[in-house]
């Protein structure tokens, strides 16, 4: 190598020494911090005084909550995790078990306590299912009789 390709070289290595070392440093400076272990469902609502109606699963536990003899709140208690990450809960019209149709009530995830609002409706029939949206299938159907 002649003097000036060894003078070219050693630019161009010194040269990348920089570019390099400085390209690290920064990709390690903008790594976003790790998500927390925090749930996708809004934050949770506090659980009206009265127990309506219970109905209690090898799972799970339903209640139906409410100021007075009017249900109001659905309380969902997870006793473990879901085998089925994608569930969410629909309350449909007796006798039918149309998703297209039904009112989304709430997602579940995993083991805890979660309390959704109901929409007041003149029937007393509170038919829910729990759905799992990815498989498209059915998990469980819930019937709590007046």
């Amino acid at each position: 190598m002649i003097k000036q390709l060894r003078k070219r070289h050693f630019q161009i290595w010194s040269a990348m020494l920089i570019l390099v070392t400085s390209g690290i440093i920064s990709a390690t400076l903008v790594i976003p911090q790790q998500a927390k272990n925090a749930l996708l469902q809004p934050p949770e609502t506090s659980a009206l005084p009265i127990v309506i109606k219970t109905m209690e699963k090898r799972d799970y536990t339903i209640n139906l909550r409410g100021n007075a003899q009017i249900p109001a709140q659905l309380e969902w208690i997870n006793k473990t995790a879901l085998t089925v990450p994608t569930a969410v809960i629909y309350k449909i019209v007796p006798g039918k078990k149309d998703i297209e149709n039904a009112d989304l009530i709430g997602r579940i995830e995993s083991k805890g306590t979660y309390h959704f609002d109901l929409k007041n409706d003149a029937t007393n029939n509170f038919h829910f299912i729990l759905y799992d949206f990815i498989h498209r299938h059915i998990i469980d159907s819930i019937n709590f009789r007046p």
